[in-house]
């Protein structure tokens, strides 16, 4: 039986490493958002993926792993100790809704400035807390820093799913 597994790739190879997985006959899922970007005092827009450096392919662990463990720009399967975490369809479903919520609001950025706490409202990781490492591409993105997989996680995600978590009254 086959299950969803994420994948390390190398810096900006998602897509060339998505592309060679489906060759190897894989299914694979790159989540994206667009991102507005400013080149030559120009606006425009550009799909970027939501997780940099990894992405989800569905696989027979046993059977279609070592075919594909040399791909190039496929650093690795995301392990706990040496067994491969496969991810839920339910997880990938919750991804899946990110990928298509609307922008509603920003919250001020003195809110979430960097070093203050934050809690995520949306999506896949709702209800995780973290703080903020600093904004990207002029405030559209900001960088959490999360405890996740038993290691601190960059995750950068837009302001409208963080909310300031007070910095009294912790105590709950």
């Amino acid at each position: 039986m086959s299950f969803w597994y994420a994948v390390q790739t190398k810096p900006r190879r998602e897509r060339l490493v998505s592309a060679a997985l489906g060759r190897a006959g894989l299914e694979t899922y790159c989540p994206s958002i667009r991102q507005r970007r400013r080149r030559a005092g120009k606006r425009f827009f550009e799909e970027s993926p939501l997780f940099p450096g990894y992405l989800f392919v569905k696989l027979f662990f046993a059977k279609d792993y070592p075919g594909i463990r040399w791909t190039p720009g496929l650093v690795r399967v995301i392990t706990s100790g040496d067994s491969p975490v496969p991810i839920g369809e339910e997880m990938l479903a919750e991804i899946r809704k990110l990928e298509r919520v609307v922008l509603r609001h920003r919250p001020h950025r003195r809110c979430l400035a960097p070093g203050a706490r934050v809690r995520i409202v949306e999506g896949p990781f709702a209800g995780f807390e973290g703080s903020v490492e600093a904004h990207l591409n002029g405030g559209e993105r900001i960088r959490i820093l999360l405890e996740l997989f038993r290691r601190q996680a960059a995750l950068d995600c837009d302001p409208e799913f963080l909310r300031p978590v007070a910095a009294a009254g912790l105590g709950s």
